[in-house]
C-alpha cells in the first residue's frame, strides 16, 4: 500500500499490533497501539535542535518521541529489556538521555518533558559519528540487543555525512529518518539503513508528525523484535617483517657516539651491533654488542679519536638472524684547548689562560717555537688541572707565537696557537702639573699599562730634590710643602717590578701669594652650604672644586664648576649629609689659572625630630605633635603594639600634628617618627603611650611648653609649664645612639631641671612626663646635642731652624693636658708627646732639613681628647747641613691630600711617649750639592744565613731606588762582600745607568764563610 508521499507502507507479517476496529478516514491514536513482541532493544532518538526548528516545533517533537516510547508500555524497560536514549544536535551533539540513565518508562517520559531547547547550526555528520561513539560505545551497547536510531530533522546538514553514515551502518545500527518539510531527501537516503523505503519517512510539517506515528511505530517495533544487525569487522592484516632501519648518529665525540634506529617488526628477541673500524692501523678489532629487544638506542664507547667506523644492527628472531642496517661515521678528534688567550702582558712576561676540555686530561704542553731554527724558545709540561700559566724571561716589546695542546691517555689533541706581545718600556703620557698655590701643586698622569708603580720627583731651584714611590692605582698626587714663587722641575717615571721606565718631566712655578684672602663656609645644613670669599680685582672668573676628604671617600663624587668674576658667593646643593668636604677656589685670569685657596667643612647629620609628644589620648585614639625640621621633605610616623605588625603613614613636611585612630583600649603603643630627606630617612625617635581604659576618668594632661633652654659641654637645662593636678614630673634621658637610660622624678613645684654628667658632642633623647600619684602621663620627647670640647687656638710653628721648630699655642681652660703629634707629610708613622696643662709651647729637635712636617695638637680632658688643630711647617735654616742618606723601606703608603684612588688600605701607626721626641726617618733620598758615591760593605758569612742575606739585598735595592740619577752624572754605587776574603761584586764605575745597577743588585749571590771584618 502507498503512503502520502508515494512511499510504500510495508507491514510485516510478523507485526503484532492492537488495531481494533477503525473507521475509514480516522487517524489511529498511537497511545492505543502497543508493541508486545520486543524482548531487548536499545532505541535512541537523534533530534535536530537547530535554529530552524524553533521552540514550538521542538515541543511537538518531544510529544512525538513520548508517543513512540509509550507504545512499549507492555515491554520490560531497563537493563533486561528495552532502553531509550535521546541525543540532540545543533552546533555539536549532546547526549541528553543516555541508554543507561533510567529503568522505568515513567522516568524516561518525565526526562523527555524536561528537555531544553538551545538552537544552533545543523551538523548531522557530527551527530552520526557521536551516535557510534559514545552513544553506542562498547561499554554501553549490548551485543544481543538490536541497536536502533531515529533521526528527526528539517533541513540540509552543514557538514559531510557520508563517512559518518557508513560508520553507523558498519556498527550494526538501524537508522530511521523522519524528514520534515525542508529536509534534504537525497541526503537522508544516503544516511538511512536499507531498504531505504522502510527507514525514511517524510512529513509535511511538525504539526502533522502524528500522521506518520502508526507507520513509524510499527517499523520500529518490527526492527526491535528482530535479531541485531551484524557489526562489520576488518580482515586481519598480516604484518610484514621489517628489520631495523633509519639508523641515526647523535652525541658524536672522540671516543663515543649514540646510535638510534627504528625497531624491527615481528617477534624480535634482541639486536646485535657490529662495530668495525674502517681506518684503523691494524690494532683496532671488530666488536660485537648484543642488545635487548626493547632497545632502540645505545651509546657506543671505547672508540678511537678521528677514526672511521662501520656500525651494523641486526634483528635477532627465535630461529634466525633477520635483516640488518649499516651506517658509517668518523669520530671527532681529541678535544682541543678552548678560549686560549693572553690574560696579561708584562715587560718580560705573558700570562696565558685557557679553558680545559672535558674528560680526563693528563696535562698540557705549552711552547714557543724558534723562528729561525728548529727547537723551542720555551717549553713546559703543565698538570691536567692547570688553566693558566706565566711565561717570563721574555724580551721587551716583542711578539711571540705561543702554542698549546692537551695530552690524553690515548694521545694528544691538535694544537692551538695565539700571538702575544710583551709591553714596551714607555714613559708616562699626559703628565700635567697644575693648580699651583703658594705651597702646593697637583700632578696628574695617564696610567701606564703593566706598571707596578710610579716614582714622582720634584726639584727646587736650589737643587733640593724629593721623591715618593706611588702604587699602580695612583694617577693623581698633590705635592705639598713647596716654596712660594719658586719654579720646580717635576718628573715621573713608571716602575715595572725591578725596572724603571723612562722619565717624563715638566716645570711648574708656585704662586707668590694667594690673592683670595678669605674663604668662608656658612649656613651648613645636611645637604647645602654657602661658600663666600673676597673679590679679587682683575679676576675674570673663579673655579670652585669640592669633594669628600680621604676619610669620607665614596660618600660623594668630586665636582667643580666655573663662576663669573662678579660672583663672591655660591650655595652648594645636594652634598652628602654628615660628610667632610675639602674646598678649593682658584682665581681665573682669562685662560690662566691664578692663585688658589682651600678650606674644609662638614655637613650636618640628618636631623632628628624634636619636641615629639602625645598631646592627648583616649581609649581608641592618640594625638601626637612635633616641631618642624629644616630640610625635611616629609615625616614618617609608625605605631604598633605588642607583636602586631607596625602601621606607617607618610605626612607632608607642613604637617606637625596627627591623630592615630582605631587603637585598642588599655594597650601600650610604641610611636616612632623620623624626618625624610628626599630618598633618605633621618634617625628615628620613639615614645610609648598606654591608651585609656573604656571606663577611665580624664587622662593625665601632657607637659606643656617643654624645651631645652641651655646647652653645655656636659649638661642640658630643661624648662616647662606647670600641669594642673600633677603631683610631680618624671625626666628621663638616654644617648641617641644607645646606652643606659637614666631618670629623675622632681616635685610638682619644679619647672626647670638640669641634667649633668653628659658626654660631650653627643645627642640625647629626653622625655618629660607629668605624674599623678603612680600614674604617668604622656611623655613629651625632646632631642638635644651637647657642645663640642674647646679646641686649641693660635697653634703655630715659630723659630724654625734647619733641624728644629718651636710650637706655640694659646692655653685652653679646664684641660688636663695636651696630646702633641708630628710626622713627615709622606710618612704615616707618627711621633707623639703628652704635655701637662701648663704648657703653651714645645720645641721639637732632630727634624730633617728641607722636609715638610705636619704638627697636630689636641686638648685632653681626662681620658677624652678634644678637637684637633694642625699646622704644616717646612724645616729650613740659614745654612744647609751636609746630609747622609737614611733609607727607609719604600712600602710605606704616601699621605694623600686628594686622589682619584678608590680602594687604598692605609694603616696608621702612632706611639705615645713622654720622652723627648724622635725625628721621623725620611722615605726619600736627600740630595747634596755634589751627588755622593756609596759603597755597601756586606757581611756574607755563614752566621748571616741565606734568608737574612736576601733581606739585606732587598734593603740595599730599596736604598738604591731612592736616587733618581745613578751613574757618572749622579750617584755611583758599588758593592763589596766580605767573609774569609773580601771581594768586589761591582765597582763605582762599572754601571752607567740606574737600571743596570738595580739589575746587578738583584743578581747578588750568597757565598758564606767566616767573618773577617778587619780585612
Amino acid at each position: 500500500m502507498l503512503g502520502r508521499h508515494g512511499l510504500e507502507t510495508y507491514v510485516s507479517p510478523g507485526e503484532s499490533w492492537d488495531c481494533s476496529q477503525r473507521k475509514k478516514g480516522e487517524i489511529i491514536e498511537a497511545g492505543k497501539l502497543s508493541c508486545r513482541t520486543v524482548v531487548q532493544a536499545d532505541i535512541v532518538f537523534l533530534v535536530d535542535e537547530s535554529w530552524s526548528v524553533g521552540q514550538t516545533s521542538f515541543s511537538r517533537v518531544k510529544e512525538f518521541i513520548s508517543t513512540i516510547i509509550s507504545s512499549f508500555k507492555d515491554s520490560v524497560v531497563g537493563t533486561e529489556g528495552v532502553r531509550f536514549g535521546v541525543t540532540v544536535f545543533g552546533d555539536f551533539p549532546r547526549m541528553r538521555i543516555a541508554l543507561t540513565d533510567y529503568s522505568s518508562l515513567e522516568e524516561v517520559l518525565r526526562a523527555i518533558r524536561d528537555l531544553p531547547y538551545e538552537g544552533g547550526s545543523r551538523r548531522i555528520g557530527d551527530a552520526l559519528q557521536f551516535l557510534v561513539d559514545p552513544v553506542f560505545s562498547p561499554v554501553i551497547r549490548r551485543d544481543h540487543a538490536p541497536k536502533i536510531a531515529i533521526m528527526i530533522t528539517n533541513g540540509h546538514s552543514d557538514d559531510q555525512v557520508d563517512d559518518a553514515a557508513r560508520a553507523v551502518a558498519d556498527n550494526g545500527i538501524s537508522l530511521f529518518a523522519v524528514g520534515v518539510r525542508g529536509a534534504d531527501e537525497s541526503e537522508l537516503r544516503r544516511i538511512v539503513s536499507n531498504p531505504q523505503e522502510e527507514h525514511l519517512l517524510l512529513g509535511a510539517d511538525y504539526s502533522l508528525l502524528e500522521t506518520i506515528l502508526p507507520k513509524l511505530s510499527r517499523r520500529v517495533c518490527f526492527t526491535a523484535s528482530e535479531p541485531p544487525l551484524p557489526v562489520k569487522s576488518s580482515p586481519p592484516v598480516i604484518e610484514r617483517v621489517v628489520g631495523p632501519r633509519d639508523l641515526q648518529i647523535s652525541e658524536l665525540a672522540h671516543s663515543s657516539l649514540r646510535l638510534t634506529w627504528s625497531q624491527a617488526t615481528g617477534d624480535v628477541t634482541g639486536y646485535r651491533l657490529l662495530v668495525y673500524p674502517l681506518s684503523s692501523s691494524g690494532h683496532l678489532q671488530q666488536r660485537q654488542v648484543d642488545l635487548k629487544a626493547d632497545v632502540a638506542s645505545t651509546v657506543v664507547t671505547e672508540l678511537s679519536a678521528k677514526t672511521e667506523y662501520s656500525l651494523t644492527v641486526y634483528a635477532i628472531y627465535p630461529s634466525l638472524i633477520g635483516d640488518s642496517a649499516t651506517i658509517t661515521v668518523q669520530t671527532t678528534p681529541l678535544p682541543q684547548v678552548s678560549n686560549f688567550r693572553v690574560i696579561e702582558e708584562g715587560l718580560f712576561s705573558l700570562r696565558l689562560g685557557w679553558t680545559p676540555p672535558l674528560g680526563k686530561v693528563n696535562g698540557f704542553k705549552i711552547f714557543i717555537p724558534r723562528s729561525n731554527r728548529p727547537g723551542f724558545t720555551y717549553e713546559n709540561m703543565l698538570p691536567g688541572d692547570a688553566s693558566s700559566h706565566v711565561i717570563d724571561s721574555l724580551e721587551e716589546d716583542k711578539k711571540y707565537t705561543i702554542t698549546i695542546y692537551a695530552v690524553y691517555p690515548q694521545g694528544t689533541s691538535e694544537t692551538v696557537s695565539i700571538v702575544g706581545k710583551t709591553l714596551k718600556l714607555v714613559q708616562v703620557q699626559k703628565f700635567l702639573v697644575q693648580n699651583a698655590t703658594t705651597d702646593t701643586v697637583q700632578a696628574r698622569w695617564a696610567s701606564v699599562k703593566g706598571a707596578s708603580g710610579y716614582r714622582l720627583t720634584w726639584e727646587a731651584p736650589d737643587g733640593h730634590i724629593e721623591n715618593i714611590n706611588l702604587g699602580d692605582n695612583f694617577n693623581f698626587y698633590m705635592i705639598q710643602g713647596l716654596h712660594s714663587g719658586s719654579e720646580y722641575t717635576v718628573t715621573i717615571n713608571p716602575i715595572f717590578g725591578d725596572i724603571e721606565g723612562p722619565v717624563t718631566s715638566t716645570t711648574v712655578k708656585t704662586l707668590e701669594s694667594s690673592a683670595v684672602q678669605t674663604l668662608k663656609v656658612s649656613a651648613v645644613s645636611t645637604s647645602t652650604a654657602v661658600i663666600s670669599w673676597n673679590s679679587v680685582p682683575g679676576a675674570t672668573g673663579y673655579r670652585l672644586a669640592w669633594g669628600p676628604t680621604p676619610e669620607f671617600v665614596g660618600r660623594d663624587r668630586p665636582r667643580q664648576l666655573a663662576l663669573n668674576g662678579s660672583t663672591t658667593e655660591y650655595q652648594l646643593r645636594n652634598v652628602a649629609h654628615d660628610t667632610e668636604y675639602v674646598l678649593s677656589l682658584y682665581v681665573l685670569f682669562g685662560s690662566v689659572v691664578g692663585p688658589g685657596i682651600s678650606a674644609t667643612f662638614k655637613t650636618s647629620p640628618l636631623g632628628y625630630v624634636s619636641n615629639f609628644k602625645v598631646s592627648s589620648y583616649t581609649s581608641t585614639t592618640m594625638d601626637v605633635e612635633w616641631s618642624p625640621i629644616v630640610g625635611a621633605t616629609e615625616y614618617k610616623l609608625t605605631w604598633n603594639t605588642g607583636d602586631s605588625s607596625p602601621e606607617s603613614r607618610y605626612l607632608d613636611r607642613s604637617v606637625l600634628f596627627h591623630r592615630i585612630e582605631d587603637l585598642n583600649p588599655q594597650s601600650t603603643y610604641t610611636i616612632t617618627i623620623c624626618a625624610v630627606y628626599g630618598n633618605s630617612e633621618g634617625p628615628e625617635i620613639s615614645l610609648s603611650q598606654l591608651t585609656a581604659a573604656v571606663s577611665d576618668s580624664q587622662p593625665i594632661q601632657a607637659v606643656r611648653e617643654a624645651k631645652v633652654v641651655d646647652i653645655g659641654v656636659n649638661s642640658f637645662t630643661l624648662s616647662w609649664r606647670k600641669t594642673p593636678g600633677a603631683s610631680g614630673y618624671k625626666i628621663s634621658w638616654i644617648p641617641f645612639l644607645g646606652g643606659d637610660e637614666k631618670s629623675q622624678v622632681v616635685s610638682a613645684a619644679s619647672t626647670t631641671f638640669t641634667i649633668n654628667k653628659l658626654r660631650e658632642s653627643s645627642a640625647y633623647k629626653i622625655q618629660v612626663s607629668s605624674m599623678v600619684g603612680n600614674r604617668e602621663g604622656s611623655p613629651v620627647l625632646l632631642t638635644a646635642r651637647t657642645l663640642d670640647l674647646p679646641k686649641v687656638e693660635g697653634f703655630a710653628a715659630l723659630n724654625t731652624t734647619d733641624s728644629s721648630t718651636l710650637l706655640n699655642w694659646t692655653r685652653v681652660a679646664g684641660v688636663s693636658g695636651y696630646h702633641l703629634s708630628w710626622r713627615h707629610i709622606s710618612v704615616l708613622e707618627t711621633k707623639t708627646e703628652t704635655l701637662g696643662p701648663g704648657f703653651n709651647s714645645f720645641k721639637i729637635n732632630d727634624l730633617l732639613y728641607g722636609r715638610t712636617y705636619i704638627f697636630a695638637i689636641r686638648p685632653l680632658y681626662g681620658e677624652v681628647e678634644g678637637p684637633i688643630s694642625t699646622v704644616y711647617q717646612r724645616i729650613l735654616g740659614q745654612d744647609r747641613p751636609v746630609v747622609t742618606v737614611q733609607p727607609v723601606p719604600a712600602t710605606a703608603a704616601p699621605h694623600i691630600t686628594t686622589a682619584t684612588k678608590t680602594d687604598s688600605a692605609i694603616t696608621h701607626t702612632a706611639t705615645r711617649t713622654t720622652r723627648q721626641p724622635i725625628a721621623v726617618p725620611p722615605t726619600k733620598s736627600v740630595a747634596t750639592k755634589k751627588p755622593p758615591d756609596i759603597v755597601f760593605l756586606v757581611d756574607e758569612s755563614s752566621s748571616i744565613g741565606a734568608n737574612n742575606f736576601i733581606k739585606m739585598k732587598d734593603f740595599i735595592f730599596r736604598v738604591a731606588t731612592y736616587f733618581p740619577v745613578i751613574g757618572p752624572q749622579g750617584t755611583q754605587i758599588a758593592v763589596v762582600h766580605y767573609s774569609d776574603e773580601p771581594r768586589i761584586e761591582f765597582r763605582l764605575s762599572d754601571f752607567k745607568d740606574r737600571n743596570s745597577v738595580l739589575r746587578a743588585l738583584r743578581e747578588l749571590r750568597y757565598g758564606g764563610g767566616n767573618t773577617k771584618t778587619g780585612q
